[in-house]
Parts: C-alpha cells; structure tokens; sequence
C-alpha cells in the first residue's frame, strides 16, 4: 500500500542533481555579484570588452538554466551546458594569445569548464537512464 502512495518530489531525485542546482545556483550569484560590483564598470570604462561582459553574463545564464532544466527532468537541460561550454570555451581561446597550453589549462576559467564538461557528460548519463523518463512532479 505504500508503495501507491506518491513521493515527495525531492525523493524521486539523485543527490547529485540537487548538487549540480545548487552549483549552477551559486555560479549565477556569483557572475551576478560580479556585474552588480566590478563587471559592468569595467565594461563602461573599456578595461574588458563589453563582449567579454556579455559572454560572463551568457555563460551563467546558461549555467543557471540548465541547472533548473535538469531539476525539472527536462532533457534539453544538456544542450544548455553544451552551449555553455562552447560559448565560454571559444571565447576563451579566442582572447587568450599565448600558444602554450599549458597557460591555458593553468587559468582557472578551465576548470570551471572542466566542471561544466562533467556536469554535461552526467546529464547525458542520467539519459541513458529513467531519470527523464519518469513524469516530473509537481512544486
């Protein structure tokens, strides 16, 4: 008979997407933070890019979604973190001159990529999966 019952919306969950909501959560306060603080006065003064502004802002907006998405069992939370990926790593690249990549991997914007690709290659995992399969309950 217990079995009938309906569970709670937070037991139909692995923690580890509860893990990744929470970090996309925390890197959008983060990047909010930053553009609240420094980001956007830098960016009006010229010292970066308003592109490079704009990319931070991307990034973390994807990031954020696609935490959300993966929390609510939508399956397009992947292509979220896949174009967050290819926006912050591109740009990266493309602003970063030095030929070696040992300096590339040094810096620590790839190791926030390097989370975001494991991040990824787990939502991809959890389609394999029932997790996307089961009926998203209810908030």
């Amino acid at each position: 008979m217990e079995a009938a019952q309906p569970q709670p919306w937070y037991n139909t969950r692995p923690a580890p997407v509860f893990m990744i909501a929470f970090y996309c959560l925390i890197v959008l306060i983060q990047a909010g933070l930053w553009v609240a603080g420094t980001g956007f006065d830098q960016a009006r003064q010229g010292d970066i890019s308003f592109v490079a502004f704009l990319n931070i802002c991307v990034v973390a907006l994807l990031i954020f979604v696609g935490g959300v998405m993966l929390l609510a069992r939508r399956k397009s939370s992947s292509l979220c973190f896949i174009l967050a990926l290819a926006c912050g790593v591109t740009f990266s690249l493309s602003q970063v001159g030095s030929g070696s990549i040992l300096h590339l991997l040094t810096l620590p914007m790839f190791k926030e990529y390097a989370l975001i690709f494991g991040i990824w290659v787990y939502s991809l995992q959890l389609r394999t999966g029932n997790y996307f399969a089961r009926p998203a309950i209810a908030w």
